[in-house]
């Protein structure tokens, strides 16, 4: 198993610990050549589904789907994108549990639209935190539920997040806020990452 170099920025506060084990660019070097790399590829699934509104059947918000989402926005950089983590980590559901949680937030998910139990807005954040909290794969786990959410907002013609993905991957301010409301979130209270939705709702630009 190889770990890349890049100094502080190796492993942020909050982040997976960092495995090269599977990276299918041998001419990556740093962690900012990873991120280049990464963000070229997310920016391709981007594209897929926010340039215009996505049908039910090109995002149906399944299990199958949302794996295949996480491979779109990372199988050209990593052999392991789109397949459920086999290890536990220190953080995330125990993975023989990642399969039949998800299938139940795609559940829930479907009656909250169905029955109107939240305003959308919230039924993104909603879906963004457990998401996170299943923490289904090796890594990516953040920037995934943040497309998932996104492209549910997408598909219900509500403004998506505009999210500052480059300070959310490096230590600061923000990442420590985002991160903080990630936590209480996990504690019962949506509150705080329901702000940060409508914080940086492109609508409100």
């Amino acid at each position: 198993m190889g770990r890349l170099s890049g100094g502080p920025h190796d492993e942020p506060d909050g982040a997976s610990p960092f495995d090269a084990s599977g990276l299918k660019l041998k001419h990556i070097r740093s962690r900012r050549q990873l991120n280049i790399a990464e963000a070229k590829n997310i920016g391709r699934a981007i594209t897929k589904y926010m340039a215009s509104t996505p049908s039910v059947r090109k995002a149906p918000f399944t299990l199958e789907w949302g794996y295949k989402l996480h491979r779109e926005m990372f199988s050209n950089v990593w052999e392991w994108a789109g397949k459920r983590r086999n290890s536990e980590l220190n953080i995330g559901f125990p993975f023989h549990r990642i399969d039949p949680a998800l299938r139940d937030l795609f559940d829930d998910l479907a009656a909250w639209s169905r029955h109107g139990s939240y305003p959308i807005a919230e039924q993104a954040a909603r879906l963004h935190h457990r998401s996170v909290l299943i923490h289904p794969f090796n890594n990516g786990n953040g920037r995934w539920a943040r497309l998932l959410a996104n492209i549910w907002l997408k598909r219900h013609n509500a403004a998506p997040v505009d999210w500052p993905d480059e300070t959310i991957g490096d230590e600061g301010v923000f990442r420590r806020e985002y991160l903080d409301a990630i936590k209480v979130a996990d504690a019962g209270d949506l509150a705080p990452l329901l702000r940060l939705h409508l914080k940086y709702s492109s609508k409100s630009e």
